[in-house]
């Protein structure tokens, strides 16, 4: 597993930009501020992640199975009791797999489930948790969880 590095700049009132060593951006704001937009929720962020690890892994797990026309679809569910939090998170695989062919069928499934289960590195982040810390400045860490 490599690790990465992100920069998350301020353009201005709840208004970010993330950018990676690669030289990709992506626009960070609140999805009720219209002059932050287009931009991404970092909730829709982590979603974008589960979706475009699973479509990755994906291409290689199930790589006998025809995934042209694959969608994957994340969605958040939350409930006034989750405080907070992103109470579960749906990941959903949209594809029409040759009728009748139960081999296609077999092997699609367990392309998806060794995704989650073994090599999306983001799913079984947000499944097992990771340490989360916060530093300020002169490194003093002021929050550790996880």
């Amino acid at each position: 597993m490599a690790d990465y590095r992100i920069e998350t700049v301020r353009n201005g009132f709840r208004d970010w930009t993330a950018r990676n060593d690669r030289g990709a951006e992506v626009r960070i704001g609140a999805a009720e501020d219209p002059d932050v937009q287009p931009s991404f929720t970092p909730v829709e962020l982590l979603l974008a992640a589960l979706g475009g690890c699973g479509g990755l892994v994906t291409d290689r797990t199930a790589r006998t199975v025809e995934r042209e026309g694959l969608r994957i679809v994340v969605e958040s569910v939350s409930r006034p009791e989750d405080d907070g939090r992103v109470g579960a998170v749906r990941v959903s695989y949209e594809l029409e797999l040759p009728e009748g062919d139960m081999r296609a069928d077999d092997a699609f499934a367990r392309g998806v489930r060794l995704t989650h289960e073994k090599y999306c590195t983001v799913s079984r982040t947000v499944e097992h948790g990771a340490r989360i810390e916060a530093r300020l400045p002169d490194g003093t860490l002021v929050f550790m969880a996880g």
